[in-house]
């Protein structure tokens, strides 16, 4: 059913801009075979935009639709560039909140690498939650437990004196009765804080990345609208910057004061963001023409294979290449992919050393991901591979 209501601030009529239909409704769920994967279940893509809030929805996104399960892995850390930002966010958060014997809550926490850090060496006693976690219940000597599931206002026996959620709010229908959810979970623990972070949708638009539309991801934010949530779900924002090369929007923020508590004003700078769509649906057509050119030339030379298996890369696939016909395979340094499938087109998923079998079948790489650019660069270099590797 098409949603007809804004699901953040609850205007009327958002205006779908932006529509892919029939494409797979998880990417990041490698499949153990081709023929799973071009089963793999399918649902639409409609983008509506709000001329309220400037909130961005899958309108016809059907929660019924997701699994996530153990099968599902987004690990992004089996690279030294993410894994040394995630080092680096670890360190600044406990040095800004003086995290130190304290609760941690992981909305979300994965495969629970970012909560390690923060628990890392008994500093603090972690839980994280995820139904799609994998690995031993506890970490740290103990002092980290996850649980296999969603979190929700039921948790609050924990305590938490600060909560993070990364790359989970996306994935959320209602972000605002997600962040209202983690408000009543805090209760009356007024010196609490919480880090949340998310795909930036002007980065998406002023770089035309449309491989970063995809199913799994139904919520597209702003700073400006982000913060507007977090103030309706009674907290108090701290900072709202940018991270990751403008990729990321990470929010700061703690318990608002009650007698604080104002009506939030709308948020601002919609009219521009609705410029920005504007300009990235004018050169929309030109940049898709330029990818599919780009993956054309070096099929034609040879063999033409595309760098990072997780959202981008198989929503790019899914896009020009649905028969399997332009890319060769997919490259992923998660080594649980390997040997596996994307899901909707089948193509295969291999480690970076299967390029020394195969290299010679390759005439270039495309690499999906800018910051990732020189790191699989060096691996090349080190495997002692002269292979052709660009950013779209």
């Amino acid at each position: 059913m098409i949603k007809r209501f804004c699901p953040l601030c609850a205007s009327p009529s958002p205006e779908v801009f932006f529509q892919r239909r029939n494409v797979p409704v998880h990417q990041n769920m490698a499949c153990a075979s081709a023929e799973e994967a071009r089963q793999f279940t399918r649902g639409d893509l409609l983008l509506a935009f709000c001329r309220t809030c400037g909130f961005v929805s899958n309108a016809a996104f059907d929660p019924g639709n997701l699994r996530y399960s153990a099968a599902y892995d987004n690990t992004q850390s089996c690279s030294p560039y993410f894994k040394r930002y995630l080092t680096e966010l670890a360190e600044s958060l406990l040095t800004k909140y003086c995290l130190e014997g304290k609760v941690v809550i992981e909305v979300g926490c994965g495969k629970g690498e970012f909560l390690r850090l923060l628990c890392k060496n008994g500093r603090n006693r972690g839980i994280g939650f995820d139904p799609s976690y994998v690995g031993p219940d506890t970490a740290e000597q103990g002092a980290v437990r996850f649980i296999r599931t969603f979190y929700d206002s039921q948790q609050n026996q924990f305590a938490p004196d600060f909560v993070c959620c990364r790359h989970v709010i996306e994935h959320v229908q209602s972000p605002l009765d997600m962040l209202r959810a983690v408000r009543q979970a805090i209760g009356n623990r007024m010196n609490s804080f919480v880090y949340f972070e998310t795909p930036a949708l002007p980065w998406i638009l002023d770089t035309v990345t449309f491989w970063d539309f995809f199913y799994e991801h139904c919520s597209y934010l702003t700073a400006e609208n982000l913060t507007w949530a977090f103030e309706q779900a009674g907290f108090q924002v701290l900072e709202a910057p940018s991270a990751f090369d403008g990729q990321y929007i990470c929010v700061e923020a703690r318990p608002a004061l009650a007698n604080r508590i104002a009506e939030p004003a709308m948020p601002r700078g919609v009219p521009d963001l609705w410029s920005k769509i504007q300009s990235f649906l004018a050169r929309l057509k030109q940049r898709m023409e330029a990818c599919e050119e780009k993956v054309d030339l070096y099929n034609k030379a040879g063999g033409c294979a595309i760098w990072g298996a997780a959202g981008k890369g198989t929503t790019l696939v899914n896009t020009i290449d649905p028969q399997n016909r332009r890319v060769r395979f997919l490259i992923d340094i998660n080594p649980a992919k390997h040997g596996k499938y994307v899901p909707g087109t089948g193509h295969q998923i291999v480690s970076p050393s299967y390029l020394r079998e195969q290299g010679s079948r390759i005439a270039g790489i495309v690499n999906m991901n800018p910051n990732y650019l020189e790191e699989n660069r060096s691996i090349l270099s080190q495997m002692s591979l002269d292979i052709p590797i660009v950013s779209l």
